[in-house]
């Protein structure tokens, strides 16, 4: 009696078939029929009653079955033992995250876990939000982080880690009342319409500015931060990715009450490796400090 032969008998008890159980173990139907018969020769009794196209678990195939699945259970949960071990000494971590995360959040988070854990792999995937999900969904990426919540109807486990903070942003001095000062700072640089943080920050703006034209259109954070830094313009954009200009002077910000949480995502119900939760063991102590 052999793994394989137990696991093709499981499925065939499971199934009620030996053209499923086939499909299921990737083999083909004969190979599970061998299987089940070599099983049947070395017991000594029928495990199955087969009637045309109906197959029934005899007496004996039933209690077989209660000891098939302990013995598979027990492998399943050595294997993955097994596996954490070999986890500890090395693997790969794979997260995504859209161009902002990827930039200004994730990297103090990567080469803090480089330092406590240079003997491991880690892939850092750059896609824009709308394609997390597909790459979760997919199995390629172990973790995603998003800004705000994914807006796609999928079954993923979210963890808030932070608020990341808006501001209103302009190269001079700025006016304790921006809204009915907004012509002094203008043209208002739009974020681009897929940037991370949504649309809430027109809220902030005059009715009159939204529905307005900008003649400059500038379709990355970064494009918009370096036409700040020339003195052009004003805009609304993450605090974290303005902070060395706001430290230096050649920027200044106003806070608006306008926050956009990050967001860590996996799948449901998913068991994650080793080597990621010790992963997420840095950020969540890093964000503690």
């Amino acid at each position: 009696m052999d793994i394989q032969q137990l696991r093709a008998f499981r499925e065939v008890a499971r199934l009620r078939s030996f053209s499923g159980a086939a499909k299921e173990l990737f083999l083909s139907q004969p190979a599970v029929s061998r299987q089940i018969s070599s099983l049947e020769n070395e017991i000594g009794l029928p495990l199955f009653v087969r009637m045309g196209n109906n197959i029934s678990l005899t007496d004996p195939g039933r209690r077989l079955l209660s000891y098939a699945d302990d013995i598979l259970h027990k492998l399943d949960q050595a294997t993955r033992v097994i596996q954490d071990l070999r986890d500890l000494e090395s693997g790969t971590v794979t997260i995504a995250a859209d161009d902002y995360l990827s930039k200004y959040f994730l990297p103090c988070f990567v080469g803090e876990f480089h330092r406590r854990y240079p003997n491991f792999q880690l892939r850092l995937l750059t896609q824009p939000q709308e394609g997390l999900t597909d790459l979760l969904a997919d199995g390629k990426t172990d973790i995603a982080f998003f800004c705000g919540e994914p807006n796609e109807n999928v079954s993923l486990t979210l963890e808030p880690l932070c608020l990341e903070e808006l501001c209103f942003v302009a190269p001079g001095s700025l006016s304790p009342d921006i809204a009915s000062n907004l012509q002094k700072y203008a043209p208002f640089l739009f974020p681009p319409d897929m940037s991370s943080f949504g649309e809430d920050y027109k809220l902030h703006l005059p009715e009159s500015m939204i529905h307005s034209n900008s003649p400059i259109s500038i379709m990355s954070l970064e494009g918009i931060r370096t036409a700040l830094i020339g003195g052009f313009g004003c805009s609304i954009l993450p605090r974290n990715l303005i902070r060395w200009e706001l430290e230096k002077g050649f920027l200044h910000s106003m806070s608006i009450g306008l926050e956009c949480p990050v967001i860590l995502t996996y799948p449901k119900d998913t068991r994650l490796a080793h080597p990621v939760l010790l992963f997420l063991g840095v950020i969540r102590k890093m964000l503690s400090l």
